[in-house]
């Protein structure tokens, strides 16, 4: 009977270096990783407004430590370079000129770490009408004429809902009397 003997590969000798650890070994090293983190986050905010979340995620992403981050973010922050407030109020105006309703930018804004009282204070401060919004969104799908059709008004308000009005903004615009 033969027994197999495993192949050696040559490898070359040279020490494990392990990345996640390496900056903490020189002081010098570890401001180059920082600086350079820095520079990915202000790559990320020259393209588009970022919330802190996801810059947070990006970095990760990129293998930059929790501890390096937080200090870089707070950095951006005090710069003014990042502004949770600035990215939800920029973000709402996007997605209103996209026909979505509250809910579904609040849920939205949600899924990227901006907390509920924010945006509701930023809703607040654009001062929307969400009664003229939903109308003219439904004016654009729909047209203005009324319908009798059970099914064509059933489909107008899963329309409406799905892009994220409210039911109080809906029976606004819907004439249920036919």
């Amino acid at each position: 009977m033969m027994i197999a003997t495993p192949i050696q590969l040559d490898k070359p000798n040279l020490p494990f270096v392990n990345p996640v650890s390496s900056c903490e070994n020189t002081g010098e090293k570890a401001f180059a990783d920082q600086q350079q983190a820095k520079n990915i986050a202000l790559a990320c905010l020259a393209r588009r407004d970022h919330s802190r979340l996801e810059l947070y995620q990006k970095l990760v992403a990129r293998g930059v430590r929790g501890t390096i981050i937080d200090e870089i973010l707070d950095d951006l922050q005090a710069g003014g370079y990042q502004s949770d407030e600035r990215f939800t109020e920029t973000f709402i105006r996007t997605r209103i000129r996209a026909g979505d309703g509250p809910f579904k930018i609040k849920i939205a804004l949600r899924g990227k770490g901006i907390c509920d009282s924010l945006v509701l204070a930023v809703i607040d401060k654009l001062d929307i009408d969400w009664f003229e919004r939903v109308k003219a969104i439904k004016e654009k799908h729909f047209g203005g004429a009324a319908t009798d059709d059970i099914r064509q008004l059933a489909k107008q308000v899963r329309y409406l809902k799905n892009r994220g009005f409210y039911q109080d903004h809906i029976d606004a615009v819907i004439d249920y009397s036919h």
